[in-house]
This record gives C-alpha cells, sequence and structure tokens, in this order.
C-alpha cells in the first residue's frame, strides 16, 4: 500500500543526500595519502569514499525496505485492533527508530574527510575541507527541507486514516488518503533535486577559490 511507504521516501530522501556529498565524504586517510601528487591522492580519497558510500546506499535502501514491511505488518494488525486510531498513531511512530537506525549506516562514510585531505594536500586542506563542510551543510539543509516537508504529509496521511475506521466507506476513504499523500509529497521531492543541485553548485564554486597545488 503507497500509504505504508512514506518512511521509505523519508529514508529515500537521505539516500539522495548521501550522494550529493559523496565526491566529498572522504574515509579514513588511507596508505596512499602521502602520494606526492596531490591530485591523483584526492582522486584516491574520492574512489575510497565512493567504496565506502556504495555499499552503505545498498544497505539503506534494503533497511529502508525492512523499516516499511515492519509498519506495514504493524498497520495491518490495526485492522483488529480495538483502537484503531491509537493503533495507526503508535505503528507510525514505532517506525522513527527504525528510520535513525538506517541513518546511522552511512554517517561513518561521510564524517571523516579531513584527515584524507589534509594528508594529501596540508596546504589545502583547510579550504578543501572547509569547502566539504559547506557543503555537507547545504546538503543536510536540502534534506532537512525535504523531510520536514514529508512529516507533514505523514501527519495528514495518519490523520486520515485514524478517521477512516468510522467511514462508511473505509475502503474509499483509505484510497482518498493514499492519493493525497501522492499530491503532498510530490512537490518534497522537486524541491529536494532543485536544491542539491544548487548544492552542486557552490561546492564547486568553493573549491575553485582554494589554490591549486604548487
Amino acid at each position: 500500500m503507497d500509504a505504508n511507504r512514506s518512511l521509505l521516501y523519508s529514508l529515500s530522501t537521505f539516500s539522495v543526500c548521501v550522494g550529493l556529498v559523496a565526491t566529498l565524504s572522504f574515509s579514513a586517510t588511507p596508505v596512499f595519502a602521502q602520494d606526492s601528487d596531490v591530485t591523483t591522492c584526492l582522486k584516491g580519497c574520492r574512489d575510497t569514499a565512493k567504496a565506502c558510500v556504495d555499499p552503505s546506499a545498498s544497505a539503506l535502501k534494503s533497511c529502508a525496505q525492512g523499516c516499511v514491511s515492519d509498519l506495514k505488518t504493524a498497520l495491518e494488525g490495526c485492522k483488529t485492533a480495538d483502537d484503531r486510531a491509537a493503533c495507526i498513531g503508535n505503528a507510525f511512530a514505532g517506525a522513527k527508530p527504525c528510520y535513525e537506525g538506517c541513518e546511522a549506516m552511512v554517517q561513518s562514510c561521510v564524517n571523516t574527510a579531513a584527515d584524507c585531505i589534509k594528508a594529501c594536500t596540508p596546504a589545502q586542506g583547510d579550504c578543501i575541507v572547509g569547502c566539504r563542510e559547506t557543503t555537507l551543510n547545504c546538503g543536510k539543509g536540502a534534506f532537512q527541507t525535504a523531510s520536514t516537508c514529508k512529516s507533514a504529509c505523514r501527519d495528514q496521511l495518519v490523520t486520515k486514516l485514524q478517521t477512516c475506521g468510522s467511514d462508511p466507506d473505509p475502503a474509499t476513504c483509505s484510497k482518498a488518503a493514499r492519493d493525497a499523500l501522492k499530491t503532498c509529497k510530490a512537490p518534497c521531492l522537486t524541491t529536494l533535486k532543485s536544491a542539491t543541485s544548487d548544492c552542486k553548485t557552490q561546492a564547486k564554486s568553493c573549491k575553485d577559490t582554494c589554490a591549486p597545488p604548487q
């Protein structure tokens, strides 16, 4: 049921954010970080980051699907609950820890860039790391805006579903709730895509201000 996938939508927006910062989010300093060719060294950092992010993104998707499955099971159980409205509310509230656990899977890949960058180019490191942090904050801001937008849609969905139990035609009521969810959340992703595009442009402009290797 589409309504059950609102949590997956939230996680997918986080995945977009991860993709945005992947090329600037490097893992721990690799053994080749002392390479005299700074450009090659930084490319090595990016390759290492990609190797970290790619499987994490796949794991994130699997984790999200697990959360959706659990949420669907909980909502199915609400059909026979004594207090259907409370059950639905609790099902969505209970999904939040699952969502947060999925986010944690990719954080290690985006939090340890500075050491690799600075080992490659001590002279430029602070500038590049500063650009990275600016880009990360930009991406997080874009994700947070999308998440807030999505949360409002989810709240509307939950409120509507809670009333469907007493509706003369629960099936039609639930379908209307799902259709309203689709309409509500579409602009959220559109705004996110636009914002992430702006973040990428900002990242390039920032890096261009850092002095090139001598």
